[in-house]
């Protein structure tokens, strides 16, 4: 299953194809703000390097939707990068590069590409590789990372991962005595789990969460698995030992990029609110909300120098910062959800709040003004507009969402949705209004790509247009996992979808720069 220059990671099957909000550095300038911390502003040029990108596509959604800054994707497996550079070629995107090296190879290098950083991420890696790579990450940000940069880095945490240790190790054994490929071991280590749980194993038994795990685990996507616990250096990591390792890179813990996580109210039980607040310094914080809610992974944020804002900055920055709704409707959310169950808001105060946002951007300031107008107290405001964005109902958005280029985004989509008649794999559409990704369906993909080839067609002539694209590339619409056979029946129901595809989801895209 593996090789030397695989340095304990799997590298026999690519990894999965997605995209984390947490990455966008709009997303990541609102949660410094919220933390209190001058943040790299996404309006200005910027140098963005992902360490361990994978297959590329996060970094290239991001590369088109904040054409203004350069991208770097760093990743150690040939396959990912022949991939990622394939499809930033195909697009069009010229402001990406992606290198296959080593992070201790990348940290040395005195090429000018990898220099001068501004931002620096890494999901999903720092906990997977073995401890001489996790060195070579804390050198690379050390040597690379400018002053009053940010680093965000998200690992899996203890003590959530404590009962699934064995699991792992259960894997790692029949993996390394196993030939086949790390796929097909996932399917074999399933399949012994699965007996352990029928023949009452004490180690399930004296365990109750570990049979809905199993179960879990049986429904996800096997190459997922095979990177999540096939890899030597997995270790799941106490907070306070990732604050002092980045602390050696002289990077400093400065919050949460999920959102609510930042306040002990919104991520503990309310009886340990006082331990935690009376901590004596942030990593003991930290772990003791880790320990409140047996956290599993966490997305965090550290600055190289962090710039502290006082009370009159924080809150200018904050009414600065610009937002968009999600989506182009009224609709009200009625909950919340939080670490520690749901939160329910008032539905006349928040139905009055979400009509005075507006589906247009709107800077913090007037969505603050809205949320009191409408009957909440200021700090409840603010309160309100961080659930907002932790729920993706509201977005972050550049400042200069006007004026951005949007065309590297638009040639990008068209790249996604044109693939789309081959494959439902590529899930997600750059937006320079957000300077991020949105999430986007199978069909709506589809019927976008048959819309703008055809703008003055029929809803149902759209239809029949991306029937037969489906059709030449061996897929086809579905029904109750069916496939849909081409009828005037079929041809009208999928024209309805057309429809209302055009005039709820297009408009939306059409205003977030998407198409």
């Amino acid at each position: 299953m593996t090789a030397n220059w695989m340095s304990g990671y799997v590298a026999d099957v690519t990894y999965t194809l997605g995209f984390y909000r947490e990455l966008a550095p709009t997303f990541l300038n609102f949660a410094c703000v919220i933390n209190g911390v001058a943040a790299p502003e996404p309006e200005k040029p910027l140098r963005y390097c992902e360490l361990g990108c994978g297959r590329g596509y996060g970094t290239i959604l991001l590369a088109a939707a904040n054409p203004n800054s350069q991208y770097v994707g760093i990743d150690f497996n040939p396959a990912h990068i022949a991939e990622a550079r394939g499809l930033a070629n195909r697009a069009g995107i010229t402001n990406v590069t992606f290198l296959e090296m080593g992070f201790g190879d990348a940290a040395a290098s005195s090429r000018p590409e990898l220099a001068d950083f501004d931002i620096v991420a890494l999901h999903g890696v720092y906990t997977w590789v073995v401890p001489e790579v996790r060195r070579q990450i804390l050198d690379f940000v050390r040597e690379k990372l400018v002053s009053g940069g940010l680093v965000f880095v998200s690992y899996n945490c203890m003590p959530g991962w404590t009962a699934v240790l064995p699991i792992q190790r259960l894997m790692m054994e029949l993996g390394e005595r196993s030939s086949r490929q790390s796929v097909a071991v996932i399917d074999e280590s399933l399949d012994l789990l699965k007996k352990l749980v029928e023949h009452s194993s004490a180690f399930i038994a004296q365990n109750p969460t570990m049979k809905a795990r199993i179960e879990k685990m049986t429904k996800q996507d096997r190459s997922y698995l095979a990177h999540e616990f096939f890899n030597e250096g997995w270790m799941p990591t106490y907070v306070t030992d990732v604050i002092k390792e980045f602390g050696s890179a002289k990077a400093t813990y400065v919050g949460s990029a999920a959102i609510v996580e930042n306040r002990p109210d919104l991520s503990a039980p309310r009886d340990l609110i006082p331990l935690i607040r009376d901590a004596p310094d942030v990593g003991m914080k930290e772990l003791l909300k880790d320990y409140a809610i047996n956290k599993q992974f966490r997305r965090d944020i550290y600055v190289k120098g962090p710039q502290r804002l006082n009370a009159r900055e924080q809150r200018q920055k904050l009414n600065e910062l610009v937002f968009v709704k999600a989506q182009m409707t009224d609709s009200v959310p009625e909950k919340f959800q939080l670490p520690i169950g749901e939160l329910k808001p008032k539905p006349e105060i928040m139905r009055a709040m979400m009509k005075g946002i507006g589906s247009d951007p709107m800077t913090g300031e007037r969505i603050i003004a809205a949320a009191m107008k409408a009957g909440f107290k200021e700090s409840d405001a603010i309160l309100y507009l961080m659930l907002l964005v932790n729920g993706g109902v509201l977005l972050p958005a550049r400042r200069d969402h006007a004026s951005i280029d949007r065309n590297p985004s638009r040639q990008l989509n068209a790249t996604i949705m044109e693939m789309s008649a081959a494959a439902d794999t590529h899930r997600f559409l750059a937006s320079p209004v957000t300077g991020s990704a949105i999430g986007a369906g199978f069909t709506e993909r589809v019927f976008a790509y048959s819309a703008a080839a055809m703008p003055k067609a029929t809803n149902i002539e759209v239809a029949e247009l991306a029937f037969d694209r489906l059709a030449k590339a061996g897929q086809s619409f579905r029904r109750d996992g069916k496939a849909i056979t081409k009828s005037e029946d079929s041809m009208k129901e999928i024209g309805a979808a057309v429809g209302d595809f055009r005039t709820q989801r297009l408009p939306r895209w059409q205003s977030l720069g998407v198409i």
